[in-house]
């Protein structure tokens, strides 16, 4: 990394928040409406919000004047006609679920290769989201896809990172840093990124303890956190974006569970937890 680019030209942290983790806010038969979760989200700081290809969802965002990051599933068959309506939303992003679990990565790679020429047609900046039952649900099967499209193209294959996937297919134990960033050339490169509190048996657990306290299993989460974003500082980032949502599934979802707390409020902590970790290794690059 050049020290002296990052630090005359900063990269910009924008969280957006979920529309998913927003689900049954404030509580269920109560729901706030699109516009009233839009002022919420910036009352707290967030920068963006992120849903599907749904204008109801992105016209009311972008007119609050925050970025929009679009979500879409695709395949061989459906990506041309998804990234097209993708595109009406006026997204800052497309974070993109490809093919199914059984999908072999040398599909995967040929479809994620076809895509891009129609993305760059439309103007679109498209990220493939490591997911499980996706084609990307292993690490193995990631960075095959990987390979093989930057044999095809002469370019990486940018991603959007959840590893909280990642963590559960693994099974780890804490710390998790070691066995997840093991690809920091792909790790640098991602521009989106997803930051939802797991450990190696759950994909979701809660940052707080109803008392305004983080869990244990939350420290161990901001561990990686915190190596999560130096990792991708060292890279040559200046004057990027990097977009991440502190995401929590609410419990219609099954990710929430009943007994967790809020799943929104602690989004709103996390967005807080995560700002002073970027803040904090961005001071040590000046």
């Amino acid at each position: 990394m050049s020290t002296r680019k990052t630090a005359s030209n900063p990269p910009q942290l924008k969280q957006f928040a979920g529309f998913w983790t927003l689900m049954g806010q404030p509580a269920p038969g109560s729901e706030w409406s699109i516009a009233e979760k839009v002022r919420r989200a910036q009352e707290v700081g967030f920068d963006a919000m992120g849903f599907g290809a749904n204008r109801d969802y992105s016209d009311p965002v972008r007119e609050a004047g925050l970025d929009y990051v679009c979500y879409i599933d695709a395949n061989d068959e459906t990506f041309e006609d998804h990234l097209n309506v993708a595109a009406k939303t006026g997204c800052a992003r497309v974070n993109v679920q490809l093919w199914d679990h059984d999908t072999q990565p040398a599909t995967a790679a040929r479809t994620w290769v076809a895509m891009q020429p129609v993305a760059e047609r439309l103007g679109l900046e498209i990220d493939l989201e490591v997911h499980r039952d996706t084609c990307t649900e292993t690490p193995e099967k990631a960075w095959e896809i990987a390979r093989l499209y930057e044999a095809e193209t002469g370019r990486q294959c940018r991603f959007c990172f959840d590893f909280s996937h990642f963590g559960v297919v693994k099974h780890l134990s804490p710390p998790y840093a070691r066995r997840l960033l093991d690809k920091p050339e792909l790790i640098q490169l991602a521009r989106q990124m997803h930051f939802r509190p797991f450990n190696g048996h759950h994909c979701q657990i809660p940052l707080t303890d109803g008392n305004g306290n983080l869990t244990p299993e939350a420290e161990h989460y901001l561990e990686f956190l915190d190596a999560l974003i130096a990792c991708w500082l060292e890279g040559d980032q200046g004057g990027e974006t990097l977009y991440v949502c502190p995401e929590f599934g609410p419990v219609t979802s099954g990710y929430g569970l009943s007994v967790f707390t809020n799943v929104w409020e602690d989004a709103v902590r996390l967005r807080a937890e995560t700002e002073n970790i970027w803040k904090r290794k961005l001071e040590k690059l000046r």
